[in-house]
């Protein structure tokens, strides 16, 4: 059943990576990023309301506090990412991040992996190479290296890969000290005031919503639920295994939808 949760959880992120892209034709990353904290907010506050939480706020407030921020700086960074390149090339560079969380959860969490469970790993790295290639061999496999060196969005892609690694450990340190509604109340909550500091030099874009509001709400209710089934994932699960799962189903995913979708060359 945790493996179960984690499938379906990959397959609504790798949704919401389209959706986004779709939205970000629309309004501009900053706007996009403000709507979907504010229903975060108000779902996750609604939540509080019914349900009561836990919440342990002096074992909390470090993790949490260290989590909005990485969370809005990386959220932006992959915004423009994939705005600015295929995401068939950007979404497979997240693959990167179970290799990175295995160390951060290990060092954080205590969380060993088996040696067969690196190697699961390790193909979902390869697998990145090869879509980076332009023949199967190792040389221009090799070559792909130096294409993730030049390019620009690659290079944004594979930082937020670094950084969303680490975001997962995080989450999973402060639900050891809240429960999911009051964490995901903190962290939305602590995300809109930022963004609204940030929208000072921003144009809201009322006439972008008003005229694209189906797609955009199917972006935010796609975002939520993906982000409430990885909250469960993580609790069940190391997290390393779940950004393996997470991050196999993008790449296959963002293959198919860049073709489907955005007339993305497959080679």
């Amino acid at each position: 059943m945790s493996i179960f949760i984690c499938i379906i959880s990959a397959f609504f992120w790798a949704a919401f990576d389209l959706t986004r892209k779709l939205s970000l034709q629309k309004i501009n990353s900053v706007n996009l990023l403000l709507i979907f904290t504010l229903a975060q907010t108000l779902i996750f506050g609604s939540w509080v309301f019914y349900e009561v939480p836990f919440l342990n706020l002096k074992s909390y407030i470090f993790p949490g506090l260290i989590l909005i921020l990485i969370s809005l700086f990386s959220a932006l960074l992959f915004l423009k990412a994939i705005k600015q390149s295929d995401l068939s090339l950007t979404i497979p560079l997240l693959s990167l991040s179970p290799l990175f969380s295995s160390f951060f959860s290990f060092f954080f969490l205590n969380e060993k992996l088996s040696y067969f469970q690196y190697i699961g790993v390790f193909l979902i790295i390869f697998g990145t190479l090869v879509l980076y290639s332009k023949k199967i061999t190792l040389g221009e496999i090799l070559k792909s290296l130096k294409v993730l060196v030049i390019n620009n969005s690659a290079q944004l892609m594979i930082v937020v890969s670094l950084i969303w690694s680490l975001t997962p450990v995080l989450d999973k340190l402060c639900l050891e000290h809240s429960s999911i509604n009051i964490h995901g109340l903190i962290q939305s909550f602590g995300l809109v005031v930022l963004l609204i500091f940030l929208l000072k030099k921003e144009k809201y874009e009322f006439l972008s919503l008003k005229k694209n509001w189906e797609l955009i709400l199917i972006t935010i209710l796609t975002g939520i639920i993906a982000t409430v089934l990885q909250f469960y994932a993580i609790l069940f699960n190391y997290v390393p295994i779940m950004e393996t799962i997470k991050r196999s189903i993008g790449q296959l995913s963002s293959v198919l939808f860049g073709k489907l979708f955005f007339e993305e060359k497959i080679t």
